[in-house]
């Protein structure tokens, strides 16, 4: 079970406590050149995730370090805060001038705070911590952001690990940590403009849209289905058929992209050229595709050529020069940068 860090077991609080107050020195040390940086960022959540080195620290919008590369992996700022590994088995949340705020021991990953709470994992079981304790306990078996006030947990059922493996049900818990929607579906997306993405059994595994009460409000009829922003989703009505659909379930902008995901700052990612065979196998990926940016007319704005790319936020998009794994050493060997809306490169791929 994992701990506040301020509440080792005695006999090894000694050592961790030594080791941490070291860090903290460290970080005060590292990050004491950035200051005139710092007094220049607008704010806490407009700074941006970087890697040098094989460590992660932090640049403002104009591409200048405002907390130096030292942490083992660190997740992106959110509501004034950002979760970082500071060493293997220990997690911190710090703020804007790189100190920490709270830290915890035995912990293998801590996602980024939204609505106040942020995920937690420990071993093969997720809960929910604010910035000072755990408030939802370890009790899932995935778990995703809160939003609308909702979020997404799985439960597996079985007496095997295999079994659980393949019986994985997703359902949506509130701030509470009751479930309000029950674990029926096979996979779900976050609540957004009051409808969330789900797929089941029930539907042959095609995606549609529920409302907060778990009723479907768009047929469950795609290929995959993401998230709803700024009022219209990217849906795929076929491998390799993607485009974006309003409220209503209209067509918008027309399946022509191998993949679409959802507008963030009036700009979409979309990847073109992907090639896909079918054989006896299953599916075999014949040419990997590229990705770009369109606008809301579907006009590329940003020409395909990215390997892997993000979404924007505060004016930037984190690009990549390989494509990411999962997991927890998702970023290992892979190089971090970042563009503008105009697709100039404001940080290089670094890694």
């Amino acid at each position: 079970m994992f701990t506040i860090l301020s509440s080792f077991k005695k006999g090894k609080r000694s050592n961790y406590v030594a080791l941490f107050l070291l860090f903290l020195v460290i970080v005060l040390l590292a990050n004491a050149h950035a200051s005139n940086a710092l007094a220049n960022a607008v704010n806490s959540d407009k700074l941006y995730v970087i890697k040098q080195d094989g460590k992660y620290g932090y640049i403002d919008g104009n591409g200048n370090i405002v907390i130096k590369p030292i942490y083992l992996q660190a997740k992106q700022f959110a509501e004034g805060v950002a979760p970082v590994k500071i060493q293997e088995g220990i997690w911190g949340v710090i703020n804007i001038k790189g100190e920490v705020i709270a830290a915890w021991e035995n912990v293998d990953e801590i996602n980024e705070f939204s609505e106040g709470l942020a995920v937690i994992k420990h071993g093969a079981r997720y809960g929910y911590i604010d910035k000072k304790q755990l408030v939802i306990p370890l009790k899932f078996d995935a778990a995703g952001d809160f939003s609308e006030g909702l979020a997404v947990v799985a439960i597996r059922e079985g007496s095997t690990f295999l079994e659980k493996l393949h019986n994985a049900k997703y359902g949506y818990i509130d701030k509470d940590g009751n479930i309000v929607i029950d674990c029926q579906f096979w996979a779900a997306g976050k609540f957004k403009e009051g409808v969330a993405p789900v797929s089941s059994v029930a539907t042959d595994f095609r995606w549609g849209y529920i409302d907060k009460t778990g009723q479907y409000v768009i047929e469950a009829k795609y290929f995959t289905a993401r998230e709803f922003s700024e009022g219209l989703a990217p849906v795929t009505v076929a491998l390799g058929k993607s485009g974006f659909i309003d409220h209503q379930g209209n067509l918008v902008i027309p399946p022509q992209y191998s993949w679409t995901y959802s507008f963030s700052e009036g700009l979409a990612r979309v990847m073109v050229g992907e090639k896909i065979e079918f054989n006896s196998n299953g599916i075999k990926l014949l040419e990997k595709g590229k990705y770009g940016y369109i606008d809301k007319s579907g006009r590329m704005v940003i020409e395909p050529q990215f390997v892997e790319a993000g979404d924007f936020k505060d004016g930037l998009a984190r690009i990549y020069d390989k494509i990411l794994g999962f997991g927890e050493g998702r970023y290992q060997d892979i190089s971090i940068g970042y563009i503008d809306k105009s697709g100039n490169i404001i940080w290089p791929l670094t890694r």
